[in-house]
């Protein structure tokens, strides 16, 4: 997701989207073995924006130093100094990162397929990118096409990530004041596209709740970083709850016999925060300890400007004790940190 250029309560609460730092090692999930499709690979598949997208915005500040500092080294287009959680989902199913669909070729889709879109959303936004229904016409596409089996396919894993950004672009035309009826009018969309990768014969889909709003480095900078804003993380927590329910009823169907597993990333977020916030009140923090940085961005920039533009950001010189990388996007070590909490999850979706 796009930072957004001014300051404002409604500016940040609209770019929603991040989280805490950790003192967890950077280092991938363990590989496991997985039932594979015809060519011996699981594969997997992921829709969305920029939490997830490893490279089809190709004209974004994630193609510009200093992204892609920790890894791959140089910018490759993740929206963080090193992995994102495409990355640590790919490992922990045993296989490469899957490719981005901007990249793709016939001899690359081994592992499967990126199609999210860093900015984009369920619904249009102001990037001009696929939104949620469009990469999933993308997708099926290709399975017409014949590039992936049935087997392919029931064997498959999903990932979706999607909705924050339907809340920056929604409330800079509309207002803060009918989000609760935007919230109804999303979710229900979201339904209707994870219905289709049923029909499309996926086997296990995994769907990221919406992270806390108020704990985005962008939001938190107005009280000096000192802690979320909790009236904005309702926000979050009102889409959770709609969207919960959505995947309980889609499990009920079950007409061809999908899981859909919730990924909580606002759970892993607060509860993360919660202990870094006790320990800095515990602690003596140092300019350097990682107490210090939970909601803090590693990458910070003048007003008006992302991380990446030149003469108007300053980076720190450890990245692994931050958890946030920039404004609105964990670090390497920050993503590292979250997946931690959601190994329960992906256990629960890669069991059935």
């Amino acid at each position: 997701m796009k930072k957004q250029s001014s300051p404002s309560i409604i500016a940040l609460v609209t770019t929603l989207l991040l989280v805490l730092v950790s003192n967890l090692p950077v280092e991938g999930a363990r590989k496991t073995k997985r039932a594979v499709g015809s060519n011996g690979i699981t594969k997997l598949f992921v829709f969305g924006d920029s939490y997830v997208d490893t490279g089809n915005f190709v004209h974004s500040p994630s193609f510009k130093p200093p992204y892609g500092m920790t890894f791959p080294g140089y910018p490759s287009g993740r929206f963080s100094d090193g992995h994102v959680l495409t990355d640590l989902i790919a490992e922990y199913l045993g296989i490469d990162s899957p490719i981005p669909s901007a990249a793709r070729n016939l001899t690359n889709i081994q592992n499967g397929i990126n199609f999210a879109h860093g900015g984009t959303g369920v619904f249009d936004t102001n990037i001009d990118g696929p939104n949620l229904t469009a990469q999933i016409d993308n997708f099926e596409q290709l399975i017409q096409q014949n590039l992936f089996t049935k087997r392919d396919l029931e064997v498959a894993y999903v990932l979706v990530n999607a909705g924050a950004n339907d809340y920056t672009t929604h409330i800079k035309t509309n207002g803060i004041f009918d989000i609760p009826t935007f919230t109804s009018t999303l979710v229900n969309k979201l339904g209707d596209d994870l219905r289709r990768f049923a029909s499309l014969g996926i086997g296990r889909v995994a769907v990221s709740l919406l992270q806390p709003v108020g704990c985005l480095p962008l939001i938190t900078n107005i009280d000096f970083h000192l802690g979320c804003i909790g009236l904005l993380n309702r926000v979050s927590k009102n889409h959770n709850k709609l969207l919960n329910d959505v995947i309980q009823e889609l499990n009920h169907e079950r007409q061809w016999g999908q899981t859909f597993v919730p990924l909580n990333l606002y759970a892993g977020f607060i509860s993360t925060i919660d202990m870094m916030m006790k320990k800095a009140h515990n602690e003596n923090s140092s300019s350097t300890n990682a107490i210090e940085n939970a909601l803090k961005a590693c990458c910070v920039t003048s007003i008006g400007h992302d991380c990446g533009d030149v003469n108007h950001y300053a980076v720190c010189d450890h990245p692994d004790v931050y958890f946030f990388w920039d404004d609105v996007h964990p670090s390497q070590a920050g993503w590292n940190a979250i997946f931690s909490l959601l190994k329960p999850a992906m256990v629960q979706l890669t069991q059935q």
